[in-house]
């Protein structure tokens, strides 16, 4: 017995409450068994973590839903938050983690090379990402302001400085 990506999402729509939403679902299907990842996330958390309550309440109802409607499914679940060094959904989260330090890989009209750095996201005015170098315990009184295309971004991350 097995259970759809489209059966579990539905579920989940159902047993999310605002502001968790859900981050990403992976089923990874096997002929005895069904293994399913949810991430959350949390739309007014500064990183959007979730708590360990939160990850619990939303295991709880998906397990009882799925052993409702398919009483004979193996399956493992795992629900968990996306983490602090979470991987950016472009271009939405270029907007939402404004002043948070993001590690970016880019390319860069100066280097055939892909380029990366660890920046905070000052503004955006359309394509146009306005970002300023991220220099961990560094107050200078001038920052170093960098201009990228969003089509140039090729991935990011949340970066957590300790």
């Amino acid at each position: 017995m097995t259970v759809s990506r489209e059966e579990i999402s539905t579920i989940l729509d159902d047993a999310l409450f605002l502001p968790v939403k859900l981050y990403s679902l992976k089923v990874n299907q096997r002929p005895n068994h069904s293994l399913i990842e949810v991430v959350l996330d949390n739309l007014e958390h500064p990183y959007g973590s979730v708590s360990l309550l939160e990850c619990e309440q939303v295991s709880r109802k998906l397990k009882e839903e799925l052993e409702r409607i398919s009483p004979d499914l193996d399956f493992t679940l795992k629900v968990s938050s996306a983490g602090a060094e979470r991987k950016l959904h472009l271009p939405e989260d270029i907007d939402r983690f404004r002043g948070i330090p993001v590690r970016l890989v880019f390319r860069s009209g100066e280097s055939e090379k892909n380029q990366e750095g660890i920046f905070r996201i000052v503004n955006r005015d359309g394509d146009q990402v306005f970002l300023e170098k991220f220099q961990k315990g560094k107050k200078s009184a001038v920052k170093k302001q960098t201009t990228l295309n969003l089509k140039d971004i090729l991935k990011g991350n949340l970066y957590v400085s300790i």
